[in-house]
């Protein structure tokens, strides 16, 4: 088996002002009195921790050298080898070969291998592919080599459809690649969502493939549209109005589902219900609800500011709460009990979000170190933090890839970025603003 290794906008943000920390673009303010007060009481938290030095050379971090050339017959097809190289680059665990090396004579070998003449450029493995195409529709066959078994393919998939379904059918070989090698299944083809801010007083949720490819638009074009994440039926998000703020999906045209007075923001679906936070008791606390807005439940109730909750395994519910002075993160049951603090070092984490495999208990989070924002992991058993960007402007909005092997966040370095869990091999795969990353699960 292969192991795992690892080689707003810049505009005035829009603050409301309803009582302790930042909610993707709304900021929650506790008075400087009441936070100093509460200081006093609870002590100074221990700093974050700065970014560990890891020995990427060493024999346990060797990544799986595989060669990649380009599709018989493809014509250069642009959706064609790169793709699945590009997954592979991004997953952190292979170091894909560079097809100037290669020495095989591809157009002889055809569909088969000549072990000797890969083997002498490093590689372990090679990927062979060969596409044929009639008018608009496609056939294609994939075939993985591993030369220590051999000169039969460890796996072949055939694969048939519309031209325009070509990438997809390029991630669903690069999942399969990484099942055969590591028993479980990669999350290449999966897609993310995000904000953006896009003229004044104008703020749009977009999804994109998690690769950058095909960003689209998903809200209306119209207001303040922010704090976006996939759930039942499609893309929930909030939509800020000069009364107040609601949560509505994508295709709904912008009609509130989840209403009431106050702020409603923040949605996350656990076991067919939404999850979200309001004020409209007067203090910011966790609710759920049906889908279609009926059956609504309060979660906490606390006088400190609860908000920010995320779905994880088992029904669990990640939010950010103040209840012992600044914004740390904690974890309860789906009903609002057992509510337990997981954050322990620094005054101001936000934004948590699961890693949904239940054997890797790991919550990515938004933290402040070094008078800035990075994004750290917490293991939310052992306590161990893991802190994947610093010094590389401001990081926020973590998002895992549902099988936890990559980590997208948002940077001021340009747009959103994918590593692995250990904050190595960051690479920018959205381009322009963006904020309040999720990833579809």
């Amino acid at each position: 088996m292969l192991k795992l290794s690892a080689l707003i906008v810049r505009r005035k943000p829009l603050f409301i002002f309803i009582g302790a920390f930042s909610v993707g673009a709304v900021a929650i303010c506790l008075s400087p009195a009441s936070l100093r007060s509460q200081q006093k009481s609870n002590g100074s938290e221990p700093e974050l921790p700065t970014r560990a030095v890891i020995e990427v050379d060493s024999p346990e971090r060797s990544l799986y050298r595989i060669a990649i050339p380009e599709l018989l017959g493809g014509g250069g097809e642009a959706d064609g080898a790169e793709v699945i190289r590009n997954d592979l680059r991004l997953s952190s665990l292979f170091n894909v070969l560079d097809t100037r090396s290669f020495i095989a004579d591809v157009g002889s070998e055809w569909l088969g291998i000549a072990p000797q003449a890969w083997s002498a450029v490093g590689a372990q493995g090679v990927v062979k592919g060969k596409l044929d195409k009639s008018g608009n529709v496609v056939a294609l066959e994939m075939r993985l080599y591993e030369l220590a078994r051999g000169t039969e393919p460890i796996l072949t998939r055939r694969y048939r459809g519309q031209k325009d379904a070509l990438r997809g059918f390029m991630h669903s070989f690069a999942n399969e690649i990484l099942k055969a090698l590591t028993g479980k299944t990669g999350s290449f083809g999966t897609q993310l969502t995000f904000a953006r801010q896009i003229g004044t007083g104008r703020k749009d949720v977009f999804i994109s493939d998690f690769d950058g490819y095909r960003v689209g638009r998903v809200s209306s074009g119209r207001g303040i549209n922010m704090l976006p994440n996939f759930g039942v039926g499609g893309i929930w998000y909030s939509i800020l109005t000069t009364r107040g703020m609601y949560i509505t999906r994508s295709a709904m045209k912008d009609k509130s589902i989840i209403g009431g007075k106050g702020m409603n923001m923040g949605v996350s679906f656990c076991g067919g219900r939404a999850y979200f936070s309001s004020t409209r008791d007067g203090n910011s606390e966790i609710y759920s609800a049906k889908p279609d807005g009926t059956d609504l439940r309060r979660l906490t109730r606390d006088p400190a500011i609860d908000v920010s909750p995320s779905c994880g395994p088992g029904g669990q519910i990640a939010f950010v709460s103040s209840r012992h002075g600044g914004p740390q993160i904690f974890v309860m049951n789906s009903d609002g009990s057992g509510a337990r603090r997981v954050t322990y070092r620094g005054n101001y984490n936000q934004t948590p979000v699961w890693c949904q495999d239940p054997e890797t208990p790991l919550i990515a989070f938004t933290g402040r170190a070094d008078d800035g924002l990075d994004v750290f992991t917490v293991n939310f058993k052992t306590g161990q933090y893991t802190r994947l960007t610093q010094a590389q402007g401001v990081n926020k909005d973590p998002a895992f890839s549902p099988d936890c092997r990559m980590v997208a966040f948002a940077s001021s370095r340009g747009g959103i970025y994918i590593s692995n869990p250990e904050g190595l091999n960051q690479n920018l795969v959205v381009r322009g603003g963006a904020e309040t990353v999720r990833w579809n699960r």
